[in-house]
């Protein structure tokens, strides 16, 4: 990292870092990795090419911490649903489902996971919040920063887009 980039960074950082944890801990009052969140948003300012020719380099860490935070909830609501600590592992080796299915099921998880993916990141939150964590519009344009009709825009966006891979692959 060269001097100035080191002192601009630097610089944002002290100028900052207070606001995006506050910001964070107000939008997500639970979130227990908030520290993290932002000195990540911080790495990947810094990873940016000339991030002093950024516009608004304030606006970019708020957006990357908000991203951030919506992803690792995301995460971490989809491990609560499907890891259980006292998960009788007999009943799980006698379940119905075939290795088939389970097979089906794993490909068709996978085939999902790398449409959402292929999303621009705001449009993979937003569908994530509304079909999957079932979060009105209204609290997804909250939480990402945008309005409530961009919020629909992105969902549609986003459904079409899975629609359109769905039926590529077995249409």
């Amino acid at each position: 990292m060269t001097e100035p980039n080191h002192s601009f960074l630097h610089d944002l950082f002290l100028k900052h870092a207070h606001e995006v944890s506050a910001f964070i801990r107000g939008r997500w009052p639970r979130e227990p990795d908030v520290d993290d969140i932002m000195q990540e948003s911080f790495l990947r300012l810094s990873q940016v090419p000339n991030p002093e020719t950024i516009l608004n380099p304030r606006a970019f860490l708020f957006t990357t911490a908000s991203n951030m935070a919506v992803d690792r909830h995301r995460r971490r609501k989809t491990r609560e649903r499907y890891i259980e600590p006292d998960a009788d592992f007999e009943k799980l080796a006698n379940d119905p489902l075939s290795p088939d299915r389970h097979s089906e099921a794993q490909q068709a998880l996978e085939h999902f996971t790398q449409w959402l993916d292929e999303l621009p990141e705001l449009h993979r939150h937003a569908f994530v919040l509304y079909r999957i964590e079932g979060c009105p519009h209204a609290e997804i344009a909250v939480r990402l920063g945008i309005s409530v009709s961009t919020s629909e825009r992105y969902v549609k966006c986003a459904m079409h887009h899975i629609g359109l891979r769905f039926n590529a692959l077995h249409g």
